[in-house]
């Protein structure tokens, strides 16, 4: 599992390339993926935790959906997809540096057509 600083660097690399908005601050979705870590183990955490699957990320972001705007709340839910993949590209041990890590992330994420999601209060 990548650290917190490459999770952080992924986001910038979302908001540089205008995936993410600017002042979106995905510090406590990365804690809420990492929460059940040690209950979990390592490694199983992500097949594990039932909100590391899209079902589980639209339920806990729902829960936020009082305290923020649209766009905020479908910034959540693009940071979460891609602490998803960047996890599952990590795991694979698919990169030789960080750099080459976010790249393969990116292009992950695009093909899965991750950045055009967005929150919808069903």
């Amino acid at each position: 599992m990548p650290s917190r600083s490459v999770h952080l660097l992924f986001d910038d690399y979302l908001k540089e390339r205008g995936i993410l908005y600017e002042d979106s601050y995905g510090d406590s979705v990365h804690d809420r993926m990492d929460r059940d870590l040690q209950i979990h183990g390592h490694w199983n955490h992500r097949y594990e935790d039932y909100y590391h699957d899209p079902k589980g990320i639209r339920e806990w972001i729902s829960g936020w959906a009082h305290l923020g705007y649209q766009e905020t709340l479908t910034d959540y839910v693009r940071i979460a997809y891609g602490h998803l993949v960047l996890d599952e590209i990590e795991s694979r041990g698919e990169w030789y540096d960080v750099n080459n890590l976010l790249q393969r992330a990116y292009r992950s994420y695009v093909a899965r057509g991750f950045h055009r999601k967005f929150y919808r209060n069903l």
